[in-house]
């Protein structure tokens, strides 16, 4: 089995490509690839291109583009998890996961009971965020790597909810399971997860109000955590393969 990286499409142009300096860490540095050995670069817009390693110099990693075809591995649902900000690593854990999974679109969401309300993010964090939706899309052969949204309010997440979206909303007083729906979902789906203390019955009233479902994921109360990623699982159960 090959690996599998995204590079920019500019570096996709022509017979031979110098590869970006962190593919090229990986390349040289981590996975000790030699020349002869071949990989598979992705352009995130679709299509991927078979490489051979040329040259692998502390100053350069050299591949020969060879055959170019449709990556594969998409989801054909497109689902966006607006996840409530959590605690230390949790939330990167749903962010790995969830690409796993194939989430599409994550939105980061600050609710009444979130703990971390940091509506501007770092920098810092935001690139680790994208370095691990990145990796993850690689490690599980996806063909896109997840879009990673600006944080957003919970007002704000359900006024720019598209017409043509089933908005599903986990409430604990909800009495509808979630897999009442999976047998005919639409091509655009979106599910809130709330924070650690789950949502106030106010933001559920709220999110009823605009047009989203609230739905019981089962008996037991799930951790945060734990419940995005078994909503997921059952929104891509009866997926089709591409």
């Amino acid at each position: 089995m090959m690996h599998r990286f995204f590079v920019e499409p500019s570096f996709l142009q022509g017979d031979l490509a110098e590869l970006p300096a962190d593919t090229a860490h990986q390349v040289r540095n981590v996975l000790r690839m030699s020349p002869g050995d071949r990989l598979l670069l992705l352009d995130n817009q679709g299509w991927q291109v078979e490489a051979e390693l040329v040259e692998a110099t502390r100053r350069q990693v050299t591949v020969r583009l060879l055959e170019r075809s449709p990556a594969v591995g998409e989801p054909t649902r497109h689902v966006t998890l607006y996840q409530s900000l959590l605690k230390k690593g949790n939330f990167e854990w749903v962010l790995q996961k969830g690409t796993e999974l194939g989430i599409s679109r994550f939105v980061p969401l600050i609710t009444e009971r979130t703990v971390i309300s940091e509506r501007t993010l770092k920098p810092t964090k935001l690139a680790r965020w994208q370095r691990i939706v990145t990796e993850a899309a690689e490690q599980c052969r996806r063909a896109r790597i997840p879009q990673l949204a600006p944080a957003q309010t919970f007002a704000e997440a359900l006024a720019s909810q598209p017409p043509d979206t089933l908005g599903l909303i986990p409430a604990l007083s909800a009495t509808t399971p979630l897999t009442t729906f999976l047998t005919d979902l639409p091509a655009h789906v979106a599910f809130f997860i709330g924070p650690e203390g789950g949502f106030s019955p106010t933001e559920v009233s709220q999110a009823q109000a605009n047009g989203l479902l609230a739905v019981t994921l089962g008996l037991r109360t799930l951790r945060a955590e734990t419940a995005a990623i078994a909503a997921a699982a059952l929104l891509f159960l009866h997926e089709q393969p591409q």
